[in-house]
C-alpha cells in the first residue's frame, strides 16, 4: 500500500482486540480514569490511535474533568471547537443531546469534524452519557484505506488539487436560524468562519500515509473545477467512503468511549432512534498544526 507506515503495537502492554481488518479497536482492562496525559500508558494509547484510527473502551466511569484530561494525552483540548453547547462548569466539553423537541444537528452524514477550520481538530474523545435501548450507532470510515483503494492514476490527479471547505456548505447555518436571535448569531459565525482551501490529499504526520480529505458535511467543491465537474468528482471519493469494507459501526451502551482520529477518519452519526433520547459529552483536540 502506497506510503504505509505501521506503529508497532506488538510491545505495547495495552490488552487490543482489532474491530475489523481496516479500521477500529477495542481497548480491554482499562481505566482511563487513571491514565494520565504523563503516563506510560498514554503512548502506547497514543500509537494504538495512530495505527487503528478509532479506539473504543466499554465501562468507563468519567468525570467531566477527567474526560479533558484523556483528551490531552493525544492533543490539546483548548483547540478548534463547534457550536454545540458547552458543560456548564466545564468549557471544553460540549455537550450533544437528542431529545423530542430538542435541536436536529444533522450529523447523520458522513464527516471530518470541523474542517471549515485552517486549523481543524486531530482528534475527538466522545462518551455515552445516555443512549437509547435500541439505534444510535456511529460508524467511521477510513480515509487512509479510501486513498489506498484509488486507481494509482486518480490518486496523482488528485494530488493536485485543492477542495474548499465552508462552514455555510453545513447545517449549521439551519442551527442558527432557528434560534432566537439567530439570523445575528449567524452572521456572526459566518464572519468568524470564512471558507478555506484543503489540499485533496494529505500526509498523516504520525503515521506518514497519504489519506483522501474531502467529505460531504464541509466540502463545498474543488478549485479549478466547473461545479459539474467537482460535483461528479467529489460524489466519486465519496463513494469510496461509503464502502462498508473500510468501515467500523459501533454499538453504543452506557460509559462508552470512542477516540478517533479526526484526520485518517470520517464518521456518522445514525439517526434511527428518534424520539428517545441519547446524551454524549464530547472533547476535540488538535495542535497547533493539524498537518505539517
Amino acid at each position: 500500500m502506497s506510503g504505509l507506515h505501521i506503529v508497532d503495537t506488538t510491545a505495547l502492554s495495552l490488552e487490543i482486540e482489532p474491530y475489523t481488518p481496516n479500521i477500529g479497536a477495542f481497548i480491554h482492562d482499562i481505566d482511563l480514569a487513571r491514565v494520565g496525559p504523563h503516563d506510560a500508558l498514554a503512548s502506547e494509547l497514543h500509537a494504538a490511535l495512530a495505527q487503528y484510527q478509532v479506539l473504543f473502551f466499554r465501562d468507563q466511569r468519567l468525570t467531566p474533568e477527567q474526560q479533558v484530561s484523556v483528551a490531552r494525552i493525544f492533543g490539546d483540548p483548548d483547540k478548534a471547537k463547534a457550536f454545540f453547547p458547552r458543560l456548564a462548569g466545564q468549557d471544553l466539553v460540549e455537550v450533544i443531546e437528542s431529545k423530542p423537541g430538542g435541536h436536529r444537528y444533522g450529523t447523520d452524514q458522513w464527516h471530518t469534524d470541523i474542517t471549515f477550520s485552517a486549523n481543524p481538530p486531530t482528534g475527538t474523545v466522545l462518551y455515552a452519557r445516555e443512549v437509547p435501548a435500541l439505534g444510535g450507532d456511529t460508524l467511521w470510515t477510513s480515509a487512509t484505506r479510501v486513498y489506498d483503494a484509488l486507481p494509482p492514476a486518480l490518486r496523482d490527479h488528485l494530488e493536485e488539487l485543492q477542495a474548499v471547505h465552508s462552514f455555510e456548505h453545513s447545517g449549521w447555518p439551519r442551527f442558527f436560524l432557528a434560534q432566537r436571535g439567530g439570523e445575528t448569531l449567524y452572521r456572526q459565525a459566518r464572519a468568524d468562519n470564512l471558507p478555506v482551501v484543503h489540499p485533496v490529499i494529505r500526509v498523516h504526520p504520525v503515521t506518514g500515509r497519504k489519506l483522501v480529505y474531502v467529505n460531504p458535511n464541509f466540502t463545498d467543491r474543488i478549485l479549478g473545477l466547473t461545479r459539474a465537474a467537482s460535483d461528479a468528482l467529489l460524489g466519486l471519493l465519496f463513494g469510496y467512503f461509503q464502502r462498508p469494507d473500510f468501515q467500523a459501526r459501533l454499538r453504543w451502551e452506557k460509559d462508552t468511549v470512542a477516540i478517533w482520529d479526526n484526520r485518517a477518519t470520517q464518521h456518522y452519526a445514525v439517526n434511527d432512534f428518534q424520539p428517545a433520547r441519547r446524551l454524549m459529552h464530547r472533547v476535540t483536540f488538535g495542535e497547533d498544526r493539524a498537518f505539517a
